[in-house]
């Protein structure tokens, strides 16, 4: 391959080969000194045109490159003379890959860059040209056109001649297209090895590359892209005729493969990056994207109105209901499927932890036609989901924002209006989970929209002189808000088009809850929307005011048909909606009537249950146990709905719950599935709430917790004795070190330094006179789970994960308690560190490494060189010296690595030295010798020896970078 040939004998070889056997897309980043060689175009051209003979240096470069000695044979390109060789083809793109990834010092200046770039772009497009891509090249062309894209600078770009930038575009666009045609055509045939999808997704990130820095290119280049590359899109997900969804290939249909579709998950998980980008590509050309898809849907759900009609009369008819057939109305919620999708996607994000806004390409699009919009129209086609909007005069006048999410609330009306009919098993639960999910993405970003959010700064001195006096936001000037005249009138604040939106949206959860009860995911999709109602203030406010909110607050409450069917999942989230709207704006009485209404029977019927004197003979009865685990998921429910300004009222209701729960610890000792669940009331009031108390509210939970684990210990050592499984432990230690987790978290994540947000409250017992710290809660649990967990348990990913984040918290908070471990636990501790290193995924081994250093700090505190903490960082010095040295190891490790060999280098000084010459005395090799000696002799270059100073270890850490790009991969064993 091009990158080994040219490197062999170079200092950089062996470290190259090594990063290469870890990536098939290795970025090349060669120093200046291969300048003249590189940037030979002759280096190119071996691959897109010819071959001359070659003549030195250049020959003397490529000697013994078996791929240049057959291309001098013959007088075609190399690539396109191997291209029936996938192997051989598959190597030339990656050498061509590598090319277009070079950067750094070996280009002198940008025009170097440039000419570079456009010798590239050109060899590529007559590669390309006039040749059907093979499978076996898709995602080789695919990553040379990303590594182009991603690691050249935009001006560089920009500065191609406009002739080539543009050939380059349309190139880009049609393989786009290309790709994703072919790539539909391996969904179709539900082949294994889908190398379309793949380059396809590469293709699709390489654009959003390019829209997301759209500033540095000229406005409205990428327009005309977009509506080929979204046409494309939404074409290959549509049935005929409009579409190629469902056409016939080799006599195996998309229909034919419906149910192995099912099986492969979620499209909204698994199309997730392409339908981002399909949808960012939408909003650049908003103009010609969000009408398509307004007429589209809107066709659609009316076609689906029609035949769900015609096909109840055919059932009715028919003596035979199988026999009735329903592709038409399968192709039609594929369709809508996929419409729904495209449409959420390029209408809103959906940030994590972050406000979202709505997309500035939309706003702009709603604001540029503002004008020609009929706002009375538009609320009235928003309004009427009953009705076809066409069929509503001036519905051309309507902004096609609104008009979007009207045929989507158009979709959802036929199906209420379908249930309401018993069409039910008419229709699609997945139609059902794509609206709500629409809905709730929408409403997240455009309900009650704040207007503030959209203000831009004026152009004045602030934004340009640097401020040394206090200041507030009303010194400086704003412009009026950007934003869509028809979106805030439809969607803001104290509108009517706000309080009929939540209204509607209200009764379609109420409805869903009661018709699709028996479709978890479903549920949890509906529920998800009423949660997102109501965890904004703003908006909760609204909902609160509308009596329907009340009737399935006491419903629920009453444990009512149908609520009492849904499963334990549904029935947790909605316990937390229910509470989050208890905190909307309410008069006294109305807020003790509703807790009266949502809590109290919780905790009445709850104590009446467990206060029985006969509870414990009842207790395993199927209806008791019922009973036990709703409150248990009730009461997750409250805690997931925590908030700062909740925090008070939640955590002291709870905690009259916490001693409760560990008595039923004992009464279900026999009921894993019941522990479970007690252990994550626990887990989950850790995880919402420890943020938020101070310190006096912080040891009533650690106490409660620390009684829990005791309870537990002695119940599992029972079980223990019955030689239980190591399965059946599983969930348990998962949780409780999920559990140990979260309060370890309070000493980095900390929102209340004292009790302020319980001031109103009865403080009790004053801190100082607790003995119980998160410190002796985790240690505690510590002793519990280290003696449980085997190398089998391990295999499990999520409880390995969970593990090793637990203990290395442990040592980066707590390293004085590591030594007072007792002596077998702290034996398990080293050997689960040594293992996480030795024989764990990277992630875990980079835990490990972290979780090094805070040890051997503590070392070198207590200058006790006879503790086991000692004489174990002498034995970890040698294991983190042989993986920097003489292992493979991923290349994002070498920081969390170097880290930690700085530690332990600066306590066992002369145990290092001792390791460089056992290992430089080892070398019978005297050039491999020299470079190892010169190597380390630089890598430790300071006239002081190191010490656990911040300057020296930064300085060291960059020396190891150079050393390991030195010689790293030279002595790796095979």
């Amino acid at each position: 391959m091009l990158l080994l040939a040219l490197t062999v004998g170079g200092s950089l070889g062996r470290h190259y080969i090594t990063m290469f056997e870890a990536t098939q897309n290795v970025m090349l980043k060669p120093t200046e000194t291969w300048r003249e060689a590189l940037l030979d175009t002759r280096i190119m051209d071996l691959f897109f045109t010819h071959l001359p003979p070659p003549s030195p240096p250049l020959a003397e470069l490529v000697q013994g490159m078996t791929l240049w000695k057959r291309a001098a044979a013959a007088k075609p390109a190399v690539h396109r003379k191997i291209r029936e060789d996938s192997d051989m083809a598959q190597d030339s793109l990656q050498c061509l890959a590598q090319l277009a990834s070079m950067h750094g010092p070996i280009f002198p200046d940008e025009s170097a860059r440039v000419s570079y770039l456009a010798h590239l772009v050109e060899g590529l497009l007559s590669m390309i040209n006039g040749i059907e891509i093979e499978d076996s090249e898709a995602v080789g062309i695919s990553n040379i056109i990303s590594n182009m894209i991603t690691m050249f600078p935009r001006s560089t770009l920009m500065a191609l001649p406009t002739d080539l930038f543009t050939s380059f575009i349309n190139c880009l666009t049609l393989l786009t297209c290309s790709f994703g045609r072919s790539a539909a055509l391996e969904e179709v045939l539900d082949k294994d090895d889908m190398v379309y999808m793949e380059a396809y997704d590469k293709i699709l990130e390489s654009w959003l590359t390019f829209i997301q820095d759209d500033e540095h290119f000229p406005r409205g280049c990428f327009v005309q892209p977009a509506i080929q590359v979204f046409n494309s899109y939404i074409q290959c997900h549509l049935a005929a005729p409009d579409g190629t969804r469902n056409l016939s290939v080799n006599g195996i249909s998309s229909h034919d493969e419906e149910e192995i579709n099912e099986l492969q998950g979620d499209d909204r998980e698994l199309f997730s990056d392409q339908l981002s980008c399909i949808g960012l590509m939408g909003r650049v050309a908003a103009d010609h994207c969000i009408p398509l898809l307004t007429s589209l849907l809107e066709d659609r759900v009316t076609r689906l109105h029609g035949q769900l009609q015609r096909t109840q009369q055919q059932l009715m008819a028919s003596s035979d209901p199988s026999s009735v057939d329903r592709k038409v109305l399968g192709d039609l919620y594929e369709d809508i499927h996929w419409l729904i999708l495209v449409s959420g996607y390029l209408l809103a994000d959906d940030p994590q932890g972050e406000t979202p806004l709505i997309p500035t390409e939309v706003m702009e699009f709603s604001i540029k036609h503002s004008t020609e919009v009929d706002i009375n129209t538009t609320l009235q086609i928003l309004g009427s989901p009953g009705e076809k909007a066409s069929s509503i005069p001036g519905c051309n006048r309507t902004d096609s924002v609104i008009r979007l999410l009207s045929a989507v609330l158009r979709t959802s009306e036929v199906e209420s209006r379908a249930t309401r009919a018993s069409l039910t098993q008419l229709l699609s639960p997945q139609m059902g989970k794509d609206i709500v999910w629409f809905l709730r993405r929408w409403a997240k970003t455009y309900l009650l929209v704040d207007e503030k959010l959209y203000e831009q700064v004026r152009d004045s001195p602030l934004r340009h002189k640097r401020v040394t006096q206090p200041f507030s936001l009303a010194n400086i000037p704003l412009l009026p808000p950007q934003i869509s005249v028809p979106l805030s009138t439809a969607f803001g604040t104290d509108t009517e088009g706000a309080q009929w939106i939540v209204g509607y949206l209200l009764e379609k959860v109420i409805n869903n809850l009661s018709v699709w009860s028996s479709e978890t995911e479903l549920s949890n999709e509906t529920v998800d929307l009423l949660v997102t109602l109501v965890e904004k203030r703003e908006r909760a406010n609204i909902v609160v005011q509308c009596e329907s909110w009340w009737n399935l607050a006491k419903q629920f409450a009453s444990r009512s048909p149908p609520l009492h069917l849904l499963c334990s999942s549904v029935q947790r989230s909605l316990m937390k909606a229910l509470v989050l709207g208890g905190f909307a704006h309410m008069d006294s009485d109305t807020k003790q009537q509703y807790w009266a209404e949502v809590l109290h029977p919780l905790q009445q019927r709850f104590l009446n249950l467990i206060n029985q004197e006969n509870f414990a003979q009842i207790s395993q009865e199927e209806a008791v146990k019922q009973e036990i685990v709703a409150t248990l998921e009730a009461l997750c429910g409250i805690a997931e709905a925590t908030q700062i300004d909740n925090v008070a009222s939640l955590f002291s209701f709870l905690m009259d719950f916490l001693s409760s729960c560990i008595g039923l610890m004992e009464v279900y000792s026999n009921t894993p599935e019941t522990i479970n669940l007690i252990i994550e009331v626990f887990v989950e009031v850790a995880h919402k709430q420890i943020c938020y108390l101070g310190e006096t509210k912080s040891m009533k939970l650690y106490e409660a917790c620390l009684t829990l684990l005791q309870v537990y210990s002695k119940n599992s050592s029972r079980k223990r004795s019955d030689s239980a499984a190591e399965e059946d432990q599983y969930q348990d230690l998962l949780l409780i070190m999920e559990l140990l987790t979260n309060l370890l978290s309070k000493e980095f994540i900390d929102f209340s330094d004292t009790d302020d947000v319980f001031r109103n409250q009865d403080q009790g017992t004053p801190a100082c006179n607790r003995t119980v710290s998160a410190a002796d809660v985790v240690l505690y649990g510590v002793n519990i789970v280290l003696p449980l967990m085997t190398q089998d348990l391990l295999k499990f990913p999520s409880l390995c994960n969970q593990y090793y984040k637990l203990i290395t918290f442990i040592c980066e908070i707590f390293p004085e308690k590591i030594p007072q471990l007792p002596e077998d636990l702290f034996k398990s501790l080293m050997f689960s560190l040594e293992l996480g290193m030795t024989s764990m995924s990277s992630e875990i081994s980079q835990l490990c490494l972290e979780a090094l250093s805070p040890l051997a700090e503590q070392c070198a505190k207590s200058q006790d060189k006879d503790m086991p903490l000692f004489i174990a960082t002498r034995h970890f010095l040698k294991l983190v010296f042989d993986m920097l040295v003489l292992q493979k190891h991923n290349m994002e490790m070498t920081v969390a690595a170097g880290e930690a060999f700085y530690t332990l280098v600066c306590l066992h000084q002369a145990e290092y030295s001792e390791l460089v010459e056992t290992l430089l005395s080892s070398q019978r090799d005297a050039i491999i010798y020299q470079r190892l000696a010169d190597a380390f002799n630089k890598l430790t270059a300071s006239s002081t020896p190191p010490t656990m100073d911040r300057k020296q270890k930064v300085a060291f850490l960059k020396c190891l970078e150079e050393f390991v790009a030195n010689v790293g991969g030279l002595l790796c064993v095979k």
